[in-house]
């Protein structure tokens, strides 16, 4: 195959690059249109040969996801996988759907977001990730970023479901660190999973073993 798309419903527990080297097996030139860290599920649009030259295109459309987050606790990774760095057991505080889609709404429209620490962004020629596991102090600089939509679809207290429409460069485990920051109480990405890259949709998409048979 020359050129070609694949779109993958990538399970938990693989990293985006561990898909890509699967496919490399039997094409020379492969790449993928935006990484999703290993606890993370959802769509990913693999490139096959002259098709990674799109990859500059998929990079401007906007991602869509919906995924979870826990009130309450905070973690160093800004998600699930990290070390707890705080916890709040005994939140007397519970919100409304319209009390926490009030504050959802702040965090549209072009906002300036903090990089978590543990993440592939390049500090002094360094990704951050390896900066922080060597136990280096690192202080990701704010950037700016465009987040679409943001919109909690169900609360059981502790426990937040969320959709989103993010550009390129948005790091959703920034945005409900942020999200729970906000509220007083800390809160870490529990799941998350990607539905959408411009056009192509996570229903499109095939598990990997089906590309295998």
């Amino acid at each position: 195959m020359s050129k070609g798309i694949l779109l993958i419903d990538k399970p938990v527990g693989f990293s985006s690059f561990q898909i890509v080297s699967v496919f490399k097996k039997c094409h020379k030139k492969v790449g993928h249109a935006g990484t999703l860290d290993p606890f993370a599920s959802g769509l990913l649009v693999i490139l096959i040969g002259n098709s990674t030259k799109d990859f500059a295109s998929y990079q401007q459309c906007a991602k869509e996801y919906i995924g979870e987050m826990l009130l309450g606790t905070a973690t160093d990774t800004y998600d699930i996988a990290g070390n707890i760095i705080g916890l709040q057991k005994n939140m007397k505080k519970k919100w409304s759907i319209a009390e926490l889609n009030d504050k959802a709404r702040s965090f549209t429209g072009e906002i300036e977001q903090t990089p978590p620490k543990f993440s592939a962004l390049k500090q002094d020629g360094m990704k951050l990730y390896e900066l922080s596991r060597q136990g280096y102090e690192v202080e990701p600089k704010k950037r700016k970023v465009t987040v679409h939509e943001f919109s909690i679809t169900g609360y059981d207290h502790p426990l937040i479901h969320f959709h989103t429409l993010v550009n390129t460069g948005v790091y959703v485990r920034s945005l409900a660190h942020a999200f729970g920051k906000s509220l007083g109480c800390g809160a870490t990405l529990i799941s998350l999973r990607r539905t959408r890259i411009g056009k192509h949709r996570i229903q499109e998409a095939k598990k990997i073993g089906e590309f295998l048979l």
